[in-house]
């Protein structure tokens, strides 16, 4: 290991101190160590999300919201993070509390599961990769159908890299019945996509 990368490390850590702390304290996944600057897709989420229409911002909910960076800078009168961590669930309510853009709550969901009401998004970022096509596509599915507004949108992330357990195509994980945008593509072959349902259907 060269100097340089050392020095690297060091600064990284530095950099991070803080997540580390919580970390340390609450106990959660070293991968949610990262920060918001560190994901460029998330804050495509973010931008992408906070410039639709008032009337379009009302409830969202971020399923697998890890200690809801995302989250927590989204402009929605209602925000709603779940994670099978909870750990990290615990941390994110303590980062919610000390933070200047308002309130957010947090539950403990397992996916699949199902969703209370209608949302104007649903935000599925950085962990369905993780889930086998024929698992995800129904779930997709019914969050689509029965989960969103007329305008609403369900935001996902596709990899295609091997490193990840599973490589998923947009159109093979989205309904047959929706519209599909691409947000943008980012590092290890991520592509951002919002899903709606295809009100010419």
């Amino acid at each position: 290991m060269t100097i340089t990368t050392r020095a690297r490390g060091a600064a990284q850590f530095v950099r991070h101190l803080d997540r580390y702390l919580l970390r340390w304290i609450f106990g959660f996944n070293l991968w949610h160590v990262n920060r918001i600057g560190d994901r460029p897709y998330a804050l495509r989420v973010i931008v992408y999300l906070n410039g639709l229409p008032d009337e379009q911002r009302g409830r969202v909910v971020e399923i697998g919201c890890g200690l809801g960076d995302i989250l927590r800078r989204l402009r929605f009168r209602e925000r709603l993070g779940l994670d099978a961590d909870r750990a990290v669930l615990r941390a994110a309510r303590l980062l919610a509390c000390a933070s200047r853009h308002g309130r957010a709550r947090f539950a403990e969901r397992t996916f699949p599961h199902p969703l209370d009401g209608r949302y104007d998004a649903i935000v599925m970022v950085n962990w369905p990769h993780l889930v086998a096509e024929e698992a995800l596509r129904p779930q997709l599915a019914a969050y689509v159908r029965e989960h969103l507004t007329p305008a609403g949108m369900l935001i996902v992330d596709t990899v295609q890299d091997r490193a990840y357990t599973f490589n998923h195509r947009v159109e093979r994980i989205a309904p047959d019945d929706s519209a599909i945008t691409k947000l943008g593509d980012f590092e290890r072959q991520r592509e951002l996509w919002a899903i709606r349902a295809d009100s010419g259907a």
